[in-house]
Order: structure tokens, then sequence, then C-alpha cells
């Protein structure tokens, strides 16, 4: 069984999974189709039909409230991109709204990951254990390691059901130009629960390491292998989970880890009360 740690120094933060504010956020209520994804522009009404269907709904928040800047209807609108959507395994609802329509949304709280500006984020309504909540965000105000591609969309489609720091860390690995072949596996809840507990426990002490790996592996049925990380300070979610993938990717016994195919994998990040966010991938083969 293999195990390394890497050591940057402290870096913070404390996590709190984000939660849907079902509220209308536009008072226009329209339904059109592209393709396969229907597509409803009110907040609410969206809500509602995602819900009523057990989709995922993906919440477009656009710089402008004119189609000309549609960069996200425009790349959902390509043929290679409803052909992801629709072979997921789960119905998608999109809601379309303007930025000045979506003041009450962008600075809510619950998505604070947003950079309380334009940007796109998904809800899941498809799955019962997340039922409601926000699994996925993709701001579009540049941060210092994560900037808005409008490919990125194609990943949404593709990300294993889970929480919205499980899902962060695994596009964080899908967005590395190198393309490490550690998430095509079967993304195993086992694997992905130690990797939140081991990331939530790293948070806590506020100290990064294999804390108790001897046991914790035994209970991953077969040899495993974990790789930690930590951030920089008072980043926000997805910087971290891009800065973590960076730092793996500059040792080589993590990138080893982190790079190659294995049988199953769980990833999962957490910010504890210092600021640093927490990182903890395991794998299986």
């Amino acid at each position: 069984m293999c195990h390394w740690a890497l050591h940057r120094g402290l870096v913070p933060a404390a996590l709190c999974l984000l939660t849907g504010v079902v509220m209308a956020a536009s008072s226009r209520e329209s339904m059109r189709t592209a393709a396969t994804l229907p597509r409803i522009d009110d907040y609410a009404a969206a809500c509602a039909a995602a819900e009523h269907a057990g989709a995922m709904l993906l919440v477009s928040i656009e710089p402008m409230a004119d189609d000309t800047s549609d960069l996200v209807g425009s790349r959902l609108a390509r043929a290679d991109v409803q052909e992801q959507f629709a072979s997921s395994g789960s119905p998608w609802v999109v809601c379309r709204l303007g930025i000045d329509d979506a003041a009450a949304l962008v600075n809510d709280p619950s998505l604070r990951e947003m950079r309380h500006g334009p940007g796109v984020f998904v809800v899941d309504y498809a799955h019962a254990a997340w039922k409601g909540r926000i699994v996925s965000v993709l701001p579009r105000t540049a941060g210092t390691y994560y900037r808005f591609e409008p490919h990125h969309l194609d990943e949404l489609a593709a990300l294993p059901e889970g929480s919205l720091t499980q899902r962060s860390m695994v596009l964080a690995v899908r967005l590395h130009n190198e393309h490490p072949r550690s998430t095509e596996g079967f993304c195993d809840p086992l694997l992905g629960a130690e990797a939140e507990s081991h990331s939530a426990h790293q948070a806590r002490i506020q100290k990064q390491g294999h804390h108790d790996w001897a046991i914790r592996s035994q209970r991953l049925g077969g040899p495993a292998a974990e790789v930690c990380a930590e951030s920089w300070e008072h980043q926000d979610l997805l910087d971290s989970c891009v800065d973590c993938v960076h730092s793996w990717r500059h040792s080589p016994g993590h990138w080893q880890a982190v790079g190659s195919s294995h049988a199953a994998y769980g990833y999962d990040i957490r910010r504890g009360g210092n600021g640093v966010w927490y990182a903890t991938g395991i794998f299986r083969d």
C-alpha cells in the first residue's frame, strides 16, 4: 500500500455544503428547448420543473441580459455537447438569467463560491442524497488559479454523483492539461466517504497528513493509495482545488497516483478554521 503527503505550509478555510435557494430570480418565465435540454428562464419555475422531472438543473448567470453574451447557450447548442448531457444518465433542465435579474442569487451565502458574479451552477434534483443542493459551480470571474472556459461545461455532464466539494475536486483533476487518469475508474462512494472524512479531520486539526492511515486503509476493501494536499490561505473552493492538483503535479510520487488509472477512486476537500483547504484523494486497484 502506497501513501504520500505533500507539505507546503499551512493554508485555510471552513467548508459548508451549499444548498439551493428556491426563489424567483426573474419575472420572465419561458420554456425553450435546445435540442435535448429544456430551458426555463425563471429560477423558481426551473427548480420546480427539475424537481418534478428528477433532473439536474444547470443555471447560467450571464454578464448581460441579452443573448449577445450567451457563451453558455452557444456551447450547449453544440451537437457533441448536447450528446454528452443526453448520455449523462440524468435529465437536465437549463435556466438562463441576466446578472441584473440574479442579484439576490449571486449575493446569497449559498452561492459565495460563484465569486458574487456571473457563472454557472448546478442544483441536483436527480439524486436523493443531494436533492436541492448545489453540487457544481463555475464562476466566470477570474480567480488566481481557476479561470472559466466554455468547454468546462462539457465536464459537468460527466461528473459523478456527489457533493459540491467532491465534484469540484474531480473537476479540477479532469481540467488539468496533462489529463491525469485517476478519475477514469469507478467513483466509489466508500472511497469518497473516506476522503470526505479525512479531509474534514485535517481541516479540524488544521494539519495536513495521513493521520491513522494504517487503520483507515483496512476499511477500503483492498490495497489502496492516498494523496493529501493543502491550499494557500484564504482561497475559494475552485482556486484551492486547482491549486492542490498543481501541488500534486510537482511531486513525482503524488503524480504517479493522481495521473494513473485506478479501478476506483474518491476525492474531497474541506476548509479549516485557519482558512486553508485540505484535499484528499484515495485510490484502489
